[in-house]
């Protein structure tokens, strides 16, 4: 979990730029990488960390104990997502948190449909385990992080860096996260970059789960809103297959993220 703001903006900013070998490492992933048998114990702890937010919520949905249900979760993860993921870097590279951790919410709202709950309201939960998670963290780190996001002078020299460093990790292994920082940025913003490739997005329309998509992708604007940050999105991977595009305003008021950010009046995704 996000131990320090270099650490948590190394989690959330995530992109890649491949040239088609992304699609290999999901096509090789045949069987549970050693990664990710070796660490089942770890990525179990951290879906108890994001579901005990929604506990109560969870028990009611599904009228049993929330130790129950979540371990009903972890053995729909385990059995249908766990043994299918590629091996982008582990634990060497953020990316892949974020491709265990947004699966999650799948396997929550596949077993929720079973107890009768809608996606729109699985998509719901998402958004309170996110809310809660960083409303969570101390006021002041939240205020740091908020400063951050609104200083481009700061955002361009980390991810610059952290353009290398995921690129070097895309060479070894195709599919992972690379980010490309846009400068100077899209015309009417004051920070922005692209996410060419996602993972996410590719293993959902290879395992069939493209329904979750949009409720991911709409988590980006509860982070960002809870830190203060005004986000804006236009295209996305998985709609549009061109990239994502994450833009900052300084000057505006975050969007509200529910009802989510594709369903309202504008052309935000």
């Amino acid at each position: 979990m996000v131990t320090s703001v270099i650490s948590f903006l190394s989690d959330m900013i995530q992109m890649s730029v491949t040239d088609g070998k992304e699609r290999r490492a999901f096509e090789e992933a045949e069987s549970m990488h050693s990664y990710y048998s070796e660490n089942k114990e770890k990525i179990k702890k951290g879906m108890n960390e994001f579901f005990i937010l929604v506990s109560a919520e969870l028990e009611d949905a599904s009228s049993r104990k929330y130790h129950e249900v979540l371990q009903e979760i972890w053995d729909y993860y385990e059995a249908n997502l766990l043994d299918k993921f590629p091996y982008i870097g582990g634990d060497k590279v953020s990316g892949t948190r974020n491709l265990t951790g947004a699966y999650y919410f799948v396997a929550m709202g596949e077993v929720l449909k079973k107890y009768g709950l809608s996606l729109e309201e699985s998509g719901h939960l998402m958004v309170l385990v996110y809310e809660r998670y960083y409303l969570k963290m101390p006021g002041l780190i939240r205020t740091l992080m908020g400063k951050i996001y609104r200083n481009p002078k700061i955002l361009n020299k980390m991810l610059l860096k952290k353009d290398a460093k995921n690129a070097a990790n895309a060479v070894k292994n195709p599919g992972s996260f690379e980010t490309q920082t846009q400068i100077p940025p899209e015309e009417g913003y004051d920070f922005s970059y692209h996410n060419l490739v996602c993972p996410l997005s590719i293993f959902a329309k290879k395992y069939g789960y493209e329904e979750y998509m949009p409720y991911l992708c709409n988590l980006d604007y509860v982070m960002f809103g809870v830190l203060g940050a005004p986000l804006y999105r236009e295209h996305t991977c998985f709609e549009d297959g061109d990239f994502c595009d994450f833009k900052l305003k300084n000057d505006a008021t975050p969007l509200p993220y529910w009802p989510p950010v594709f369903s309202q009046d504008n052309p935000y995704k």
